[in-house]
């Protein structure tokens, strides 16, 4: 039943919010109609009796048979009448629109004798100017107006106009009817609009899970221009992403591991070499290659784990110092100037000062001196300046151009090289440089290749 029911949420979502909306639509017309309509219309009900009984009065003509104003909608179920009192000082009752009264004065009519007595009762005697009451008798409401008048000029008498507040609720039961209409219309509505919506929904549930499990067959296709076809379509294009990612990730693998590999094989084919003692050179030459390889194998593995975990530490490790860029240049390349003594520095620094952690901008620098140095001919040039909110630093070589169609993947950790192997180095100072949200480019120049880092001043 659970299982139906979670089935059912969309449409029993829908069919509740209709069904909500309905209600509060259904309470708002009947609060209206209860609090605004009713205090209307009983203000016009008394109006009315209002009006006839001062035409009345004016008249001073109670038996004329034009006088029955309880043919008029807001007087239905009237009458006027006079009271007179006998010597008793009993009273009674003159029916000026010659109506039998019924013979019970008990009779619910709202013309009954008892309800005329039970009027009579508020006379107190004395001179009374169309004083207004609103009382209550027998479960029914009446307004009702009473005035001195001198009915045959020998006694006191009063003239009597009432109407019964007769409630019509024929509005409220309309719209409550409409109400319960609409709400059983909407349930059938819900399930039509939930099916229309649940069946493109439910392809995407399949597609998602296809995509889960690296199907990259078939897009899908809905043939909707609403939100769900655009829905469709991101989905369609983060299909293409994620197929390219997978065959990068692959070919990636593939590679690295052949990177991998190769040190591996001569670190073993020389150890060999000296446990059987057949080396081509000197044991100690032997064991310079093994340290170099195993230094080369040491720096792919370092540069893996690194690329893989420096999210989570520029997310959660990372400081924020006052760096000076001038300072932590030269310390750098003080330590590149000897690799490569046939190389020319030209450098041409400002004094800036930049915020963030020195290790990590240290590390991007270095990998970015360490491509250029492995490329460069003769000359590496860097300058650093001040633009606008940014330090721009410039690592210029004069090796070889980078293919075009390669300038925008160079920093992508699946760019192989021209030698068919993967360098992550520019990988990390790329994902350092977004991490401070600067910018990272390389230019193709005339004759070389220019690093462009550009750093936001705090």
């Amino acid at each position: 039943m659970k299982k139906i029911f979670r089935f059912r949420s969309l449409a029993m979502r829908i069919w509740m919010t209709f069904t909500a909306v309905i209600l509060i639509i259904v309470c708002s017309l009947s609060m209206l109609y209860i609090f605004a309509y009713r205090r209307v219309e009983e203000n016009n009900k008394i109006q009315d009796l209002k009006v006839s009984h001062e035409m009345l009065m004016k008249n001073e003509n109670f038996d004329n048979p034009f006088n029955n104003f309880s043919r008029l909608k807001n007087l239905k179920g009237g009458d006027n009448f006079i009271v007179d009192f006998d010597t008793a000082n009993r009273p009674l009752i003159i029916d000026i629109n010659h109506r039998e009264p019924p013979p019970d004065i008990h009779s619910p009519s709202f013309n009954s004798l008892g309800v005329k007595l039970w009027m009579s009762s508020f006379i107190k005697g004395g001179n009374m100017n169309e004083k207004l009451y609103r009382e209550v008798y027998d479960n029914m409401e009446y307004f009702f107006i009473i005035s001195t008048v001198n009915y045959d000029s020998s006694n006191k008498a009063y003239l009597v106009s009432y109407v019964p507040n007769i409630v019509d609720n024929t509005i409220l039961y309309l719209v409550i009817a409409v109400g319960i209409i609409f709400i059983i219309i909407g349930f059938f509505t819900s399930i039509i609009v939930a099916g229309y919506i649940a069946k493109p929904l439910k392809k995407l549930e399949e597609y998602t899970m296809r995509i889960a499990h690296k199907d990259w067959k078939e897009p899908i296709n809905l043939d909707r221009e609403d939100e769900i076809g655009m829905l469709a379509n991101s989905m369609n294009m983060m299909q293409k992403e994620l197929k390219r990612a997978d065959e990068e990730e692959k070919m990636f693998l593939q590679s690295i591991s052949h990177d991998l590999k190769t040190p591996v094989m001569v670190i073993m084919s020389h150890a060999d070499a000296i446990i059987d003692g057949v080396y081509i050179e000197s044991l100690e030459k032997t064991a310079e290659i093994i340290k170099d390889e195993a230094i080369r194998l040491q720096k792919k593995i370092n540069q893996m784990l690194y690329l893989n975990t420096l999210d989570y530490v520029l997310e959660n490790n990372s400081r924020n110092d006052y760096i000076n860029m001038r300072d932590l240049l030269t310390q750098i390349i003080s330590r590149f100037e000897v690799i490569k003594s046939s190389i020319e520095w030209d450098l041409d620094v400002d004094d800036i000062i930049i915020k963030g952690d020195g290790d990590k901008i240290e590390v991007c620098i270095e990998n970015i001196l360490d491509n250029a140095i492995r490329y460069a001919n003769e000359l590496i040039r860097i300058t650093l300046k001040k633009d606008n909110k940014y330090a721009v630093l410039d690592i210029y070589n004069d090796g070889p151009n980078i293919d075009e169609k390669h300038v925008g993947r160079i920093f992508d950790r699946m760019y192989k090289d021209k030698t068919g192997n993967f360098g992550l180095g520019l990988a990390i100072s790329k994902k350092i440089v977004d991490f401070y949200k600067g910018e990272i480019t390389a230019v193709n120049r005339e004759k070389g290749v220019s690093f462009i880092i550009k750093y936001p001043l705090k």
